[in-house]
């Protein structure tokens, strides 16, 4: 397909662009500043590039040159072949050797942009050819144009702009979908609130974050893509695997070629409508889940029942398995085909394998069967879609039959059976659990593994740490398991131990079990229960960088990474986000929690508002009395009740003391050292005599990065010391406990004054001018340069350089006087005392 060139930018993008702020504003920067060349956009089919690209040109100059491209199949089969129109109106043939090429395209966009800066852009960039995108690169390169790329993949011949992402030139800016707040923002704008009759986060899990998916779930088959008419254009054998393909989900190779030709299911790959995955037991899919959305709500009943049909006249179906097997099975129980008990079960666990509750929760009940194994398969389905209550009402019945008749049943059911028990009783009360007796009958190492890590978990949220770490270790030394279970157990081992102190050994654990994720067999259940814990520990352990990072692999709730990061702004001083991201979401309990976070946060928002003066009153202990029983969880109670006390020791520091004290103590008395010595912390900065001396004779207990640090501060605080307090704040802002560090520097430089200690000044200054520095620059999310006038960014552009004021005030029209007048201001905004400082400070800021 051509391109089109025009020198106003759409004003209004042609879908509102929902989410993506953060990226907006990088591709804006992108294309507006001189430090980039461009940008390259990675996201799957509608997940909104082309509405971020279109939001982005309409803040740019309306009088920049613009030239719009898009790759197609046409396009990518010919030699330069999205300049083909452009290359024609200047009567030049697309025929030209690459050095040619390079320099024909390069004046025609000099020449279209009239002395100007030329801005291209390529939709579609996986269906261009590698002569065009080689072409672009190389402009690019030179800075003879700006250039953004949208994309699917990085894969060739796209990954040719990858590597000028990768020198540096361009930004890379990967698009994973929308979250639950704006897909309400975006039902709401629409006015289909009020009569879409499913919840905002199952659409959201249905879509998986794809606006353009969300968008024909809302709307059904009103909307049509570029896509939708390629596929009208297919003929009737073609159209027959189209309208299969998005039937069943997934077709194997093997099974495909029954019912067409291979040339023609290799033609639909080549045209971008299907896509075959590689290797033995290959599948053939619609290459674009929403296109596959929209031919499933095209093909009418039947049309449907004619296709399934003709496919049960050349399938055999014990044949299928896997997404093949349950894209099947859902296809023929909507047209009242049943497959036998068997497939049903086995499709069932496939999706609950794949997190595809809702979906295999629909097919064991329009099946109609029932039956001890399938019924746990659909209190599987329940429990994994947040429907507890549901999931009870199941299980009930059929723990009361185990117990009656313990020997009637298999030792693989009875094991998934109490596992599942497990889940569904409340952490706090292990009495209440009926099939204690499962364990004594189970002989498989893969049945008790997983009876076992499933019990690990149980213990750890109930707070009884030793318990958990035993049978954690047990499961996970134990190679005769199966990888899913013991990486569980990994998991949960590397909690406990970081708790428990061991956090070096702790952290150990949880790289091991994010390795083991590489191995064929985690499924849903695993990274559901192993994902969370890679949290908790690096958030425990201070280890912030990896802590960000370790819910992106969950992705039942984008609403639990946004939380868990503003969590750890709130514990590193960045109170002003964190309050920000707390008052934008919903802090109710939700079913997609696979963690209690809900009470912690808000405690954290309690905590977080008082740090930025939005209340004043003291606030109270938060109880989660909403909150279902066997959520709970021990840490999050823990975290949430410390979150309350710090809040109170704003306001009120004399009762927070002990509170804090006793908390310490009763995490102590859990085996939980680590947590333990934080709440002493607390205390002790408080001034707390009995926290400190806890804190002194436990902090030894407590290895790692935070080990040095209890240790430092329990010094500091003991002894009093001048030395020490400097060590402990040097410490302080080492961990990322810039509050903290401000707290000790601060003193330790009124001591040093005190004193007359010059050299203990100065450390003492830099620390506490580090510490302000990143809450005053940190804590409203924007860098450090946002935060400066122009004026300022410009002289210190100077002092940078190495000018002198006077040098500086000739350049700026100002006088050397008002020079050094603004650079005092500086001085105390930045806290820094000199120009040498000054440099050291931006010289860091420009390295982050």
């Amino acid at each position: 397909m051509s391109g089109r060139t025009t020198h106003i930018p759409p004003v209004a993008p042609s879908r509102r662009l929902y989410g993506y702020e953060s990226e907006l504003s990088t591709l804006v920067d992108a294309l507006s500043g001189q430090r980039h060349l461009g940008a390259l956009i990675i996201g799957a089919a509608g997940v909104g590039k082309t509405a971020l690209v279109n939001t982005a040109l309409s803040r740019l100059d309306p009088d920049l040159s613009v030239t719009r491209l898009r790759g197609s199949e046409n396009a990518r089969a010919r030699n330069l072949g999205i300049f083909g129109i452009l290359l024609s109106r200047e009567g030049i043939d697309t025929d030209l050797p690459p050095g040619r090429a390079l320099s024909v395209i390069g004046d025609l966009f000099e020449r279209r942009a009239a002395g100007g800066r030329s801005l291209v852009v390529v939709d579609n960039a996986d269906l261009v050819d590698d002569h065009s995108l080689a072409v672009l690169a190389q402009l690019t390169d030179a800075r003879r144009i700006t250039l953004v790329i949208a994309a699917e993949s990085a894969r060739p011949p796209v990954d040719l702009i990858a590597g000028l992402w990768l020198a540096g030139n361009v930004v890379r800016i990967d698009l994973d979908g929308i979250d639950e707040a704006d897909a309400v923002a975006m039902i709401t704008s629409i006015g289909l609130m009020e009569t879409e009759t499913r919840s905002v986060s199952e659409l959201t899990a249905l879509a998986h974050g794809n606006p353009r998916l969300l968008e024909r779930l809302l709307f059904g088959r009103s909307r049509t893509s570029g896509v939708e008419t390629a596929i009208a254009r297919v003929d009737q054998s073609s159209r027959e695997v189209i309208e299969t393909v998005s039937l069943i989900e997934a077709v194997p190779y093997d099974v495909l070629v029954g019912l067409t030709s291979p040339q023609t299911i290799d033609a639909l790959a080549e045209d971008g409508l299907l896509s075959i995955s590689k290797g033995r037991g290959g599948e053939v899919s619609m290459h674009e889940p929403v296109t596959a959305e929209n031919v499933r709500a095209a093909v009418p009943p039947s049309r449907s029942l004619e296709l399934l049909t003709r496919f049960d006249s050349v399938v055999d179906r014990s044949a299928l398995h896997g997404r093949a097997l349950f894209g099947c099975a859902a296809w023929s129980i909507s047209l009242g085909r049943v497959p036998p008990p068997e497939q049903v079960r086995e499709a069932a666990g496939w999706g609950n394998a794949q997190g595809r509750y809702l979906e295999a929760a629909e097919i064991v009940r329009t099946s109609g069967y029932r039956g001890s194994e399938i019924d746990l398969e659909l209190a599987r389905c329940e429990w994994g879609a947040g429907r507890l209550r549901q999931a009870r009402e199941i299980m009930v019945p059929l723990v009361s039959e185990a117990c009656l008749n313990p020997d009637a049943s298999k030792h693989e059911y009875l094991s998934r059976l109490a596992s599942m028990e497990l889940r569904l009783v409340d952490p706090r009360r292990p009495e209440d659990l009926r099939l204690d007796w499962v364990r004594d009958t189970l002989s498989l190492p893969i049945d008790i593994g997983r009876l076992d890590a499933t019990r690990a978990r149980f213990e750890l949220k109930g707070g009884r740490i030793a318990a958990a770490c035993a049978l954690a270790e047990s499961v996970y030394l134990n190679h005769a398991c199966s990888v899913r279970h013991r990486l569980r157990a990994c998991a949960f081992l590397g909690v406990a131990e970081v708790m428990a102190g061991h956090i070096e050994l702790g952290l150990s654990y949880i790289a091991q079990a994010r390795l083991m994720f590489g191995l064929p067999g985690p499924e849903s259940f695993e990274r559901e229960d192993a994902v969370p814990q890679f949290f908790v520990a690096n958030f425990i352990a201070g280890n912030w960088a990896e802590a960000r990072t370790a819910m992106d692999e969950l992705t039942s709730s984008r609403r639990l990474t946004r939380l868990t990061n503003a969590l750890i702004d709130l514990r590193t001083g960045n109170a002003a986000k964190a309050h920000h991201i707390f008052s934008e979401l919903n802090l109710g309990a939700d079913p997609c929690d696979t963690v209690d976070i809900a009470g912690m946060a808000r405690s954290a928002l309690s905590f977080s508002a008082v740090l930025t003066h939005q209340r004043s009153e003291v606030v109270p202990i938060a109880v989660d009395e909403g909150s279902d029983a066997s959520r709970h969880s021990w840490w999050a109670s823990f975290e949430a009740r410390l979150f309350d006390l710090q809040a109170l020791a704003q306001t009120s520091p004399g009762p927070a003391g002990p509170q804090l004290y006793e908390l310490g103590a009763w995490a102590d008395e859990h085996g939980a050292h680590t947590l333990a010595c934080l709440a002493w912390l607390e205390a002790g900065r408080l001034g707390h005599e009995q926290a400190i001396g806890c804190l002194a004779a436990s902090a030894g207990r407590v290895d790692g990065a935070l080990g040095r640090l209890l240790r430092a501060v329990s010094h500091a605080f003991s002894t009093g010391d001048l030395q020490a307090l400097i060590t402990a704040a040097r410490e302080a802002l080492l961990f990322g406990a810039v509050v903290l560090c401000a707290q000790l520097s601060g003193e330790a430089r009124q001591r040093a004054v005190a004193e007359g200690d010059a050299t203990a000044t100065k450390e003492a200054r830099i620390l506490l001018g580090r510490s302000r520095r990143e809450l005053d620059f940190g804590s409203d999310g924007k860098l450090f340069h946002e935060n400066l006038t122009e004026l300022e960014e410009a002289i210190i552009t100077g002092v940078v350089d190495g000018r002198t004021s006077a040098g500086i005030g000739v350049e700026l029209h100002l006088s050397a006087r008002t020079v050094e007048w603004h650079l005092g201001r500086l001085y105390r905004r930045v806290h820094v005392a000199n120009r040498q400082e000054l440099r050291e400070v931006v010289t860091e800021w420009l390295r982050n």
